[in-house]
């Protein structure tokens, strides 16, 4: 499944008080931009020892990691700017390519509650949209493609049994949810439409017979 990945660097605004941090940072982008990605993932975990909770340092630690194929550690990187931010563009962004992590080491559920979340903090991000119905179709063929169970193999313990339907009914809802933002989606973008052509029918002068 292809996927496209959305990879932003921030950078801090020059404030007196955090020109250490802000250089760490810079230092990483510089980095980042030449190719050489463990460099730059050192300076954003130095930016980070001096403040642990910075959500850009930690954002931008996250491409970095994302970049080296880290995929788990990436993850974990851009949950941390869900707990430390309250900025929507970088929420959005941080959901988004933490659904993509999730999706490369196949925890489609996963990416797919990210690309949800990320829908949620921008819906008009076409990206999220289209990944987001990519991880849905993948998740769908891999559960076609699961082998049939043979009836004359012994029957699980009922608590094993019990613990794999709660499973399958979360996997199901997770499925069904997403599938419905993605109808509201195109149902809000329709309604968006229909505004602007009225508008612009409203503005259209008319002749003066």
């Amino acid at each position: 499944m292809r996927l496209t990945i959305t990879i932003l660097l921030f950078a801090f605004s020059i404030v007196a008080s955090s020109q250490p941090l802000n250089r760490l940072v810079q230092k990483g982008n510089e980095f980042y931009k030449m190719g050489d990605f463990n460099q730059a993932q050192a300076q954003y975990e130095k930016a980070l020892l001096k403040d642990q909770n910075n959500s850009i340092a930690q954002f931008n630690a996250g491409n970095a990691l994302q970049k080296q194929k880290n995929f788990s550690n990436a993850a974990k990187m851009y949950q941390s700017v869900f707990d430390h931010t309250t900025d929507t563009a970088l929420l959005a962004k941080s959901a988004y390519n933490k659904g993509i992590a999730e999706v490369k080491q196949n925890k489609l559920n996963e990416g797919i509650n990210a690309f949800k979340d990320a829908l949620l903090k921008n819906p008009l991000d076409n990206e999220a949209r289209e990944n987001l119905q990519k991880a849905l179709n993948e998740l769908k063929k891999q559960n076609q493609q699961k082998p049939k169970s043979d009836p004359k193999k012994q029957e699980p313990p009922p608590e094993k049994k019990k613990e794999k339907k709660e499973e399958q009914a979360k996997n199901n809802m997770n499925k069904e949810q997403a599938e419905n933002l993605l109808s509201q989606l195109r149902q809000q973008e329709k309604h968006l439409q229909e505004l602007q052509k009225e508008k612009i029918r409203q503005q259209t002068p008319t002749k003066d017979w």
